[in-house]
């Protein structure tokens, strides 16, 4: 039991490091939908725990981590609008060659 406890915290950091990656990197313009669809890049993790206890434990984290790595895109995205939007409108004031 004290091996797989120390394990823990490599978990919830390969996780975040995933949950934070993933939207990231293949471009997708819209988050994922929350809805019934965890994070499968944990799905190895969890599935490799040794016991209910520590799967349920891991599928915790990794739900609370999805929804906080969502919310974070979700300002991400809402910055990324703001600044389209500026953008476009600074290009309106710019005189024409």
């Amino acid at each position: 039991m004290r091996r797989s406890l120390a394990l823990a915290p490599v978990a919830v950091t390969l996780l975040v490091g995933v949950a934070w990656l993933t939207p990231a990197c293949n471009g997708r313009s819209e988050p994922p939908p929350r809805r019934g669809a965890p994070s499968h890049a944990a799905d190895a993790i969890v599935e490799k725990a040794p016991t209910p206890e520590e799967r349920r434990a891991l599928e915790r984290i990794r739900d609370e981590i999805d929804l906080e790595m969502l919310d974070q895109v979700r300002a991400i995205d809402a910055e990324i609008e703001t600044l389209r939007r500026e953008n476009e409108e600074l290009r309106k004031r710019l005189p024409e060659p």
